[in-house]
């Protein structure tokens, strides 16, 4: 063999000479194997920043690089003429042709279409979109940060099409509802999406927090906590084939969370500062009538507020006309002495009448204005040995509720260390550090301030409420207007506290070593693990606890997860590329739940366990489970025309029984492009088409299988332990999903039209679900495999450019869903998901999973009839109730709309989002309440004159004539709007918010050239500025919250929504 030598880049290249023979002659054709070419290149983005990890591939081979933490690579290619193919996570797809150039600069631009995106997938994969056979839709930075709002999952609402997120009334760091492609498990906490980041799932569980005579506080979802501004991108994986690798926790699809690594200039510190401030105040209050005050029969005279005067112990508004003049006792009115009528326990002094009039802003006077304060850093550094980002936030929030807070610590940490050319190890730390000195208290009861102002009468002076101590029994009794039913607002927020104090840890490590060219092994573990100290004061005379209470809740969570995967990567003949990947992954989890409560305290205002009047109650609840599991999955590829994947898993869960706790679950995609393989018109950018299958298993809650004892408070010195009231099932089996789906990406007119669009259908059997049993047998409820749940609907994202210049762009983007779930058998029973104030969420067979059944109004049934459908009415002339649970409507939408609009003039940016539901009932507890207590606007009808309803008397069997029988106001209302009458209470659950508004500045390039810095921008945003919706009285978009459930369709006292405006600086050095 001859050898020849080139110079390349000061590098003394040797290569052989091959000589071949033809046709039987010697012709001494040289053959020059290794005549390859040396690029040099920098990758940046539109604003000039690095961009590391970027995939450089030589096109139509497999040699390929990425580049470094400087955004800098070196790739030998065929010949000074190959063409390189440049993608990154986020950005539009370049092809660069070397065209001899030794030394390239390439621009990645941002990716306005995902055309050829690189995303993460399952188990943290990097793929190209257009290889993807299944449905997803991808959030970066810009997107989920934009909208300065601390809540995460409130800052992604409406950005991604079958995302459903759905607030909890309870003010702020509160919980949501998030579910994806709507509800398929008869289980109403499980349809919620599997939340991953950068690899490791973590919770997003709701741990409640009410019971032992106090009402629910929510303490927010686990995901609601990540820093917005540390996320690199997400990644909305949308249904089981998606997210089949992530085994049974991923049935309703996975969110895939990646955060920012480390990347500045090589040698150079890069340094982020943001700093916000936010203000929020409220949206929408109910509509509250201000023509009648307080009272009964139109009379009131306050004496003790405890009924010894004039209905002043009435906490209904029936009494006299506002604003004509009266002069009446009042709390607030002034004694004789200089006490206030109210201070009834301190002086008898006579009580000197004052103006009856409106305060039309009494409630909307209790409310502050909320104030948010964010400030982080960010500080990177990266090198040839590695990278490493360092952040920190600082949050602290002050409710629109006095005396309620949030303030959150984060801290971030990630890592990335090339220990060898071969073996990189990553790190991901996260400590969150929340802590309250006060939550507010929810739902119907005397701790919700809600619930006291759908009693306030319409005349009361809340400023006269301030000051909450009667003089001289501070700490033993409170001043209020009314001494039989409700505790002083103010009073209630400031003594009447629910702190929390948690400790967070989540994060992973992991390995990456590539054996050889085509050998690949990662291994990672990763821990999410928090401890919560929740507490409970209770201020002597509160309603509930006249002589004070204080309990602790103390709750611990901690998961784990190991996995590796071995990974065989491999192109054959140029065209064919195989990937064949085997793992496993082992899930530990455990929670523990610890209770102490005094039920009475010993002396005012000291909250200590030593200073219980009567024995401690202790309750705890322990839980553990583990799964073990093994996966699979090969991917093929042809000539980047053709992707077919399928993968595998086994699971083992310890949650069932041991002939039934092994369940496989298969997957396969096929994404072909279409553009590619057939000719199409030019205006065609690119079409793909693509199918998928998979199936999921899942298991249930830990120690269902047998009979299990919990403490119980001592009764003396002898312990006492409760048996469950559930009957086990040793011979439980795994519920199975299995789905397909059909979808198409086109792109038209350069991509300036683009449609995703997907239709899915799935059917979930062997649901395990708990039904009742006779009491008789010692027990409430025994555990069956029963129910088939059919969930199907169709999805679409539509994205527009209508102007594209150099200077000035304008993208409109659309995403559009539609689900239905049915219920296709149940064995012929009837199941309750959950209830709340006699509304029930119900799945009967032929019906929805997502039904709300409540009694309704009794009606003409008669289709002969000329009243046909009309209420019946009873002698007293009250529409009478049905007997039985009726169909009241269904809480899911008939479909979801969200519409974001951006604009882009050289450093200005503008933007705007609409998020529209049509459709769906929600029932509403303010509106029966607040109609039985003469509140609302609607109650003003027959002040008067009384009340003749709508409606017929039955004279005989099928006889009918129309009512014409009067009914005073109050009883009216009373028996109308009663609180078994879910017919009475329910709206329309269709909104449209004008979600997000954002303005934002950047200093160009040419002033940042003059000042240290290297990026700076202002903006101002705003959230929820605008609602129309056809209910007059809360924001539709609203849930019940009932320990650790939150209840679709139900209202229940809900907190008025908030507009926000946020003011951010960004700075980047």
């Amino acid at each position: 063999m001859n050898i020849t030598y080139e110079v390349l880049d000061k590098q003394i290249v040797l290569k052989p000479e091959i000589v071949t023979t033809t046709n039987g002659r010697d012709d001494a054709e040289k053959v020059d194997v290794y005549q390859q070419f040396v690029v040099n290149g920098t990758i940046v983005d539109s604003d000039g920043n690095l961009l590391p990890g970027a995939n450089v591939l030589e096109k139509g081979t497999t040699n390929g690089t990425q580049s470094d933490f400087d955004g800098n690579f070196t790739l030998s290619v065929n010949s000074e003429n190959a063409v390189l193919t440049v993608s990154y996570i986020g950005y539009t797809t370049k092809e660069v042709a070397v065209n001899g150039q030794s030394d390239i600069s390439i621009t990645l631009e941002e990716s306005a279409t995902g055309l050829s995106e690189v995303v993460v997938t399952a188990l943290g994969i990097k793929r190209e979109k257009k290889s993807l056979g299944y449905a997803s839709q991808e959030l970066d930075a810009d997107q989920v940060s934009s909208a300065r709002e601390p809540n995460l999952l409130n800052g992604i609402s409406g950005k991604v099409a079958g995302l459903q997120i759905t607030n909890s009334p309870s003010g702020l760091g509160g919980s949501a509802r998030v579910s994806i492609r709507g509800d398929a498990s008869l289980n109403i906490n499980g349809n919620s999406p599997l939340f991953i980041v950068d690899g490791t799932p973590i919770s997003n569980e709701i741990v409640g927090s009410s019971g032992s005579g106090t009402q629910e506080v929510d303490y927010g979802n686990g995901a609601a906590e990540i820093n917005p501004e540390s996320i690199e991108s997400i990644n909305v994986l949308k249904g089981p084939a998606a997210a089949a690798l992530y085994g049974a926790r991923a049935a309703n699809g996975a969110i895939i969370i990646t955060t920012k690594k480390g990347s500045s200039k090589k040698g150079q510190l890069g340094i982020t500062i943001n700093s916000g401030i936010s203000m929020e105040n409220v949206l929408l209050l109910p509509d509250w009538q201000n023509e009648y005050g307080q009272g009964n029969n139109q009379q009131f005279a306050f004496v003790d507020g405890s009924g010894s005067g004039i209905a002043d112990g009435v906490d209904e508004s029936w009494g006299p006309r506002l604003d004509t003049g009266l002069m009446i006792p009042q709390f607030d009115s002034p004694r004789a002495d200089g006490t206030r009528g109210g201070d009834y326990l301190v002086s008898d002094s006579p009580i000197t009448p004052t103006p009856w009039d409106s305060n039309p802003d009494n409630t909307l006077d209790f409310f502050n204005t909320g104030y948010t304060k964010t400030n982080s850093i960010a500080i990177s550094k990266s090198g040839d040995l590695g990278n490493i980002r360092f952040s920190y936030q600082n949050l602290d929030q002050e409710g629109i509720v006095p005396n309620t807070d949030l303030r959150r610590n984060t801290f971030n940490l990630n890592t990335g260390l090339n220990l060898t050319d071969k073996l990189t190890i990553n790190t991901n730390v996260n400590y969150i550090k929340s802590d309250s000195d006060n939550r507010p208290s929810l739902s119907y009861g005397t701790e919700s301030i809600m619930y006291l102002f759908i009693w306030y009468g319409r005349q009361l002076n809340t400023n006269s409420l301030r000051d909450y101590w009667m003089p001289g029994r501070e700490g033993l009794q409170q001043f209020n207007y009314n001494y039989n039913y409700h505790d002083n607002p103010f009073f209630n927020v400031y003594e009447n506290t629910n702190s929390q104090n948690k400790d967070r840890v989540y994060g992973n490590i992991s390995a990456n070593y590539e054996i050889n060219d085509n050998w690949n092994l990662m291994v990672r573990t990763g821990r999410d693990f928090y401890r919560d100290l929740r507490g409970r004061k209770r201020a002597f005379s509160t309603q509930r606890f006249p002589l004070g209470y204080y309990r602790e809740d103390n709750v611990f969570f901690e998961e784990s997860n190991t996995d590796f995967l071995l990974s065989y990567d491999k192109t054959f003949k140029e065209k064919w590329n195989i990937n064949i990947s085997a793992g496993g992954n082992q899930f530990r989890q455990k929670q523990e739940y610890t209770q102490t409560v005094a039920p009475q305290l010993i002396n005012p205002g000291v909250y200590s366990f030593n200073n219980t009047r009567r024995p401690l109650e202790v309750s705890t609840n322990n839980e553990q489970k583990r799964i073990n599991s093994l996966y699979g999955f090969a991917r093929f590829a042809y000539d980047n025309l053709l992707f077919l994947d399928v993968t595998g898993r086994n699971d083992w869960s310890s949650t069932l029984p041991t002939d039934n706790n092994s369940y496989f679950y298969p997957s396969v995609t096929l994404s072909a492009i279409a553009s590619d393989m057939f000719k199409m018109p030019e205006f065609v950018s690119f079409a793909k088409l693509r199918a998928a299958y998979a199936e999921v298993g899942n298991d249930t809650d830990p120690y269902k299988l047998s009979s299990f004892f919990t403490n119980e408070t001592p009764f003396g010195d002898n312990p006492i332990l409760t048996e469950s009231s559930l009957i086990p099932n040793a011979d439980l089996k795994p519920e199975i999903t299995s789905s397909y789906e059909f979808g198409a990406d086109i792109r038209l007119f350069q991509s300036r039209l683009n449609l995703d669009a997907t239709y899915y259908n799935g059917k979930t059997k062997n649901q395990i679900i708990p039904i009742s049993t006779d009491i008789s047998s010692g027990y409430t409820s025994k555990l069956i495999n029963a129910g088939e749940v059919r969930n199907y609907g169709f999805e679409a994202m539509l994205n527009v450019v209508p102007v594209r210049t150099e200077n000035f762009s304008w993208n409109t983007m659309f995403n559009y869903s539609r689900n239905r779930s049915e219920v296709t058998d149940l064995g012929g029973i009837d199941y309750t998901l959950t209830s709340r104030n006699n509304v029930f969420i119900q799945a009967r067979e032929g019906g929805s999973i997502s039904a709300l059944y409540g009694r309704g109004f009794q009606r003409v049934e008669d289709p002969n009839s000329e009243y046909f459908g009309q209420k019946i009415v009873n002698n007293s002339g009250i529409p009478i109730r049905t007997d039985d649970l009726v169909y009241q409507g269904d809480y899911a939408a008939d479909y979801t709309l969200g519409i974001l609009n951006s604009f882009k003039y050289k450093s200005l940016d503008f933007g705007f989002m609409f998020d529209i539901r049509q459709g769906g009932t929600v029932v509403s507890m303010t509106k029966t309440i607040g109609s039985t207590s003469g509140q609302l606007m609607e109650t003003l009808e027959g002040r008067e004159t009384g009340i003749v309803a709508e409606g017929v008397l039955e004279t005989s069997p099928g006889v009918y004539t129309p009512n014409t029988i009067n009914v005073d106001v109050r009883t009216y209302n009373n028996r109308y709007y009663e609180r078994d009458n879910v017919e009475a209470a329910k709206y329309d659950a269709s909104y449209t918010k004008l979600r997000e508004v954002t303005l934002g500045y950047s200093l160009s390039q040419k002033i940042i050239d003059k000042l240290p810095i290297s990026k700076a921008r202002l903006s101002l945003t705003g959230r929820n500025l605008a609602l129309w919706t056809d209910n007059p009285h809360f924001d539709p978009e609203t849930v019940a919250i009932s320990g650790g459930t939150l209840q679709p369709g139900i209202e229940n006292m809900s907190y008025p929504s908030t507009r926000t405006y946020t003011l951010n600086l960004q700075i980047d050095f």
